[in-house]
């Protein structure tokens, strides 16, 4: 298993949200990301690298950058 966090935006408290998570690979972790979101905007991390920001288009719709 890999190691991922999701740093979640502001969702008006003021801070961002962590979320610490193992998945099997960097698709799986994106399944999991999305789960925690809540429909907020977010970064996936590995370890120190950045994969990627991922912002809600739709209702059922993410960009990735």
């Amino acid at each position: 298993m890999r190691t991922f966090h999701v740093l979640l935006e502001d969702d008006g408290s003021g801070t961002a949200t962590r979320v610490d998570f193992q998945a099997e690979s960097r698709d799986c972790a994106l399944v999991v990301a999305q789960g925690h979101s809540l429909g907020r905007s977010m970064e996936l991390w590995e370890g120190p690298a950045l994969v990627g920001t991922l912002n809600k288009s739709a209702p059922q719709l993410w960009r990735l950058g």
